[in-house]
């Protein structure tokens, strides 16, 4: 190889290498496309078999549908009764997205304040710890007792769980950022805010939304635990309801609109998360 011909070939290297990057990325991108398109397939055909199989069972007498109901007497009482159960879908979920932003927003922030102080985390992380064991579901008669039979008091059980769930998640994220960041950013004479929103936001983004796909879960928990001790309204007072009446096509279909509504939320923080870091790539 002369040294001409060298040259050309050391010229070219980094262009080929990119090209080669971009390629393998591409079918990295259509093959992870493909096993989601497969993945989301085998999921509803999972979904179709079981409510096939229950079908089927329930008409031929191997299950007792006073009991266990059936798809078909379900998808007919959700539409029987389609307003009501829109109207307390819509209660159950306010309740639930106040219970969560509130939360939420409240335990990112204690997290931020606390770990920021060592001698207050290590004071406090006892009582945390303590108040955390507490099982939610025993403080909604205290809740209803304060706030009465009202919103408030459904709110106030989802705050008291997505708090701390989201509290010690980012507190967790937050410790483990590296200190060698830390002491760069004090090197370069960074403000706290700075620090605050070019390490340690970035670095805790993952433990903070780990807290939040809990707490969204936990916070329909709360609330529809609050609706089932007393409420008014929302669909855990329904499933109350009809449970009394041995309607057990009515609670599926209650229960049916809660899983609903749990996904919903769950892929709307599970997006987020995935904007959220890929803005912070670019």
């Amino acid at each position: 190889m002369t040294s001409a011909t060298a040259t050309i070939v050391t010229q070219n290297a980094p262009a080929e290498l990119a090209r080669a990057i971009e390629g393998s990325q591409q079918r990295a991108k259509r093959k992870k496309t493909k096993w989601s398109a497969l993945t989301v397939a085998l999921q509803v055909l999972s979904l179709v078999v079981a409510l096939g199989m229950w079908e089927w069972a329930a008409a031929s007498g191997s299950i007792n549908t006073l009991f266990f109901s059936q798809p078909s007497a379900i998808g007919t009482f959700a539409i029987a009764n389609a307003e009501g159960l829109w109207n307390d879908t819509l209660a159950t979920l306010r309740a639930t997205v106040f219970g969560f932003a509130i939360g939420s927003v409240a335990g990112v922030a204690v997290a931020f304040f606390i770990t920021s102080i060592p001698l207050l985390d290590r004071v406090l992380q006892p009582w945390i710890s303590v108040l955390m064991s507490i099982p939610r579901v025993a403080l909604a008669p205290l809740f209803l007792l304060w706030f009465g039979i009202t919103e408030t008091s459904k709110v106030a059980l989802a705050v008291s769980i997505v708090f701390f769930m989201v509290l010690v998640s980012t507190a967790a994220g937050l410790k483990s950022v590296a200190p060698d960041l830390l002491a760069l950013g004090k090197a370069f004479h960074a403000s706290p805010w700075q620090r605050f929103r070019t390490i340690l936001l970035p670095s805790c983004v993952p433990s903070i939304f780990a807290g939040l796909r809990l707490g969204v879960v936990t916070a329909i928990l709360g609330v529809v635990s609050s609706e089932m001790v007393a409420s008014s309204n929302g669909l855990g007072q329904r499933i109350v309801l009809y449970g009394q009446n041995f309607q057990s096509a009515g609670v599926f279909a209650v229960l049916a609109l809660l899983a609903i509504i749990t996904g919903v939320m769950t892929a709307l923080v599970a997006w987020s998360e995935r904007y959220l870091l890929r803005w912070q790539a670019m």
